[in-house]
């Protein structure tokens, strides 16, 4: 008979495995990280894992959406507390903040297509959809935060932005990488209180 756990342990293996997963995307991405790996770092039986998900793809994409709720929270906050006399470099200072975490993270290797791929071709269609959703919907409320209501503007940030997140894909054949993604993200907000 498995083992039953309580509603604390069960959130604390939770966040664990995303924690897990995590790490592993960054280090190893999708192909090469196995439930085996997952669950000895978590220190939990394999059987446990499959009581939480029905496969690493899963994890990896609660792994992505929590993360994305957290900070979208954390980051609409911070928002709302700028300094209107530093503008540009308050918004700077956020969204490069935003990026970095998302980068340290090892979420951003989501953007690989490979990687992918491979998670899309064993998520079921809700998870299709809450993946989907996921990706779009904290540009677009910070874009709904400085009332761009035009919805080709609203497309050009969103893909400039994205842009910039694409980047950390080539993180390593970029010279001095977080001084070119600041100067980046400080291009876009220009462009974005203009």
């Amino acid at each position: 008979m498995p083992k039953t756990y309580t509603e604390t342990e069960r959130d604390n293996i939770r966040r664990d495995l995303r924690k897990a997963a995590s790490l592993c995307l960054r280090k190893y991405g999708v192909r090469h990280t196995t439930v085996d790996e997952l669950v000895h770092m978590v220190n939990i039986p394999k059987g446990t894992f499959y009581l939480f998900y029905p496969n690493k793809e899963s994890l990896f994409l609660d792994a992505l959406v929590t993360f994305t709720k957290e900070e979208e929270g954390k980051y609409l906050e911070l928002l709302e507390e700028l300094d209107e006399n530093h503008i540009v470099t308050s918004l700077t200072t956020v969204f490069f903040e935003m990026a970095i975490s998302f980068y340290n993270s090892g979420l951003y290797r989501f953007l690989d297509d490979n990687q992918l791929a491979i998670v899309m071709r064993n998520l079921d269609e809700t998870d299709k959809v809450r993946f989907e959703t996921s990706r779009t919907s904290f540009i677009t409320k910070i874009l709904d935060y400085f009332s761009i209501d035009d919805e080709d503007d609203i497309s050009a940030f969103s893909s400039a932005f994205n842009s910039v997140f694409y980047l950390m894909l080539h993180d390593d054949e970029i010279k001095d990488f977080e001084k070119a993604l600041r100067t980046l993200i400080r291009g876009l907000v220009l462009q974005l209180v203009e």
